[in-house]
């Protein structure tokens, strides 16, 4: 190989080496085995960083939804963003209830993290994520290090609490906004509506959750990911019926921090955790809605490296 050409390679080669220890948001696939298929999961930066478990809401939303957050926190975290089974490629088989539920779900974090030597993490979860968060940390409290919960969903009294949360959408919208998006869910459950009118359905649906009117392209492209129906509604059925972490959550006494938009349509749902956990801290962020991280990333980071004691 000609001189010029080997130190071009030398040196494409440091330069790879030094993107991967400083530029810290490369991403790694990997999955591990279990009895119904396989369970994915996402990496972002380097292993000898603090490790945090990202886990997304729903039930039933696409990992995509954290990814942004995941390649942000990359340069001080080695953060692991999982595809919660019966979403993205961790479809278990057969796909039903007897493979799907809260339970199964909380023991494929800590098999993953048994699976790659971790004993404890910091544990971030955003909206049913920090529900499942919460079920983690009572079923395995000394598994986790640190509770991050940001716009958690419930805890307890789930169907009382959604039957708020379904009015609060409901009055969120115009009366005009609310008739059109009956019509429009009504033609795609009719397999009716071309994409232009499910862009519109996805977007006045998402428009409950965000407190800018109108949503901002930026926030939009990074919220509205898909979403597993099946797993949402086998979840959700469960969740109506006995869930309720009001006393399990005890287990845990580790330190606990909620992240909420004041504005969020389901912060009264931090209010209640705030009640039943006294000392657990709880930090309001004006001006915004249900996804804080991409609606006020400078006050939402500066709060969340506080928490977490980074800079």
């Amino acid at each position: 190989m000609p001189i010029k050409r080997y130190c071009f390679v030398i040196t494409l080669s440091l330069f790879a080496l030094l993107a991967n220890k400083y530029f810290c948001a490369a991403q790694k696939l990997d999955s591990i085995k279990y009895e119904n298929g396989y369970l994915y999961y996402h990496e972002y930066g380097a292993k000898n960083l603090p490790t945090v478990i990202l886990l997304t809401g729903g039930p039933g939303n696409a990992y995509i939804q954290l990814e942004a957050m995941a390649k942000t926190l990359s340069s001080k975290f080695r953060c692991i963003l999982l595809e919660q089974r019966g979403t993205g490629k961790s479809i278990p088989n057969p796909f039903d209830s007897t493979t799907i539920s809260v339970n199964l779900i909380t023991k494929d974090i800590k098999n993953m993290m048994d699976s790659l030597g971790l004993s404890k993490s910091i544990i971030i979860g955003h909206s049913w994520g920090g529900a499942l968060a919460i079920n983690f940390a009572s079923q395995f409290p000394k598994s986790v290090a640190h509770l991050v919960l940001i716009a958690p969903g419930p805890h307890k009294d789930v169907k009382k609490g959604f039957d708020v949360l379904y009015a609060n959408r409901t009055h969120t919208r115009s009366f005009d906004e609310e008739q059109r998006l009956t019509k429009l869910n009504d033609l795609i459950t009719k397999k009716g509506a071309d994409s232009s009118e499910i862009l519109e359905a996805s977007t006045l649906f998402r428009r409950a959750y965000i407190f800018a009117n109108p949503i901002p392209d930026s926030i939009f492209a990074l919220v509205n990911t898909e979403r597993n129906s099946k797993t949402s509604d086998i979840l959700l059925k469960e969740l109506f019926g006995n869930f309720d972490l009001s006393k399990s959550f005890k287990n845990y006494k580790g330190k606990v921090d909620i992240i909420a938009g004041r504005q969020d349509i389901v912060g009264f749902f931090s209010y209640e955790l705030k009640q039943d956990r006294p000392n657990a801290n709880l930090f309001w962020i004006n001006k915004c809605g249900h996804f804080p991280m991409y609606e006020q990333p400078t006050e939402f980071y500066s709060t969340l490296y506080s928490i977490l004691n980074v800079k």
